[in-house]
């Protein structure tokens, strides 16, 4: 039987026994009844805190986006914004399972009605303006055209992750965007 834990707490076991799940089989080796056996719950105890497959992946990309965020917002500080994005692409390169969720989950929430498209929409917002205040812009326009960029570049990789040379990519579109990086 499952020990007693804070709900709080509980809900933290449960994504983070996920994300190990996703890291070593992909999403697609999550259900719900194998995270409840894992977390040493019932499957309708595990419904209490996620009632569907959705509801949970949302819960995921939310919790890796907060890491994530956090993350990068320490770079911002004092580093300039292109050095900041590298560190986003290569966080992509060097977690293709995470980064896979994400654009999965993604795809799903364009439907108004899945639970998780209002923070998706509310997301691409946020990140717009969040980069177009690291880029010293006044509008969000190239910053929305830079995440448009990066989303495509990420998806020919997560189809090719061996043939695909993300950063490379990255580097050269990224050169045409914001102009080629002092360090080349």
């Amino acid at each position: 039987m499952a020990q007693r834990l804070a709900p709080e707490v509980r809900r933290e076991q449960i994504l983070d026994t996920a994300l190990a799940i996703i890291d070593a089989d992909g999403h697609r080796g999550l259900t719900m009844a194998a995270l409840a056996r894992r977390c040493g719950m019932s499957a309708p105890g595990l419904m209490h805190y996620f009632p569907n497959m959705p509801t949970l992946l949302v819960a995921l990309v939310r919790r890796r986006d907060e890491r994530d965020s956090a993350e990068f917002s320490a770079l911002a500080p004092g580093a300039d914004a292109r050095a900041v994005l590298d560190a986003i692409v290569a966080n992509i390169a060097a977690r293709p399972r995470a980064a896979q969720l994400f654009v999965m989950v993604g795809a799903d929430a364009l439907d108004p009605a899945h639970p998780g498209h209002e923070y998706f929409r509310e997301r691409a917002d946020a990140v717009a303006w969040w980069l177009a205040d690291l880029l010293g812009d006044e509008d969000a326009g190239r910053a929305r055209r830079v995440f448009a960029a990066m989303d495509g570049l990420q998806a020919h990789f997560l189809r090719d992750p061996e043939g695909f040379d993300l950063l490379g990519q990255w580097r050269a579109t990224a050169d045409g965007l914001l102009g080629p990086h002092p360090a080349h």
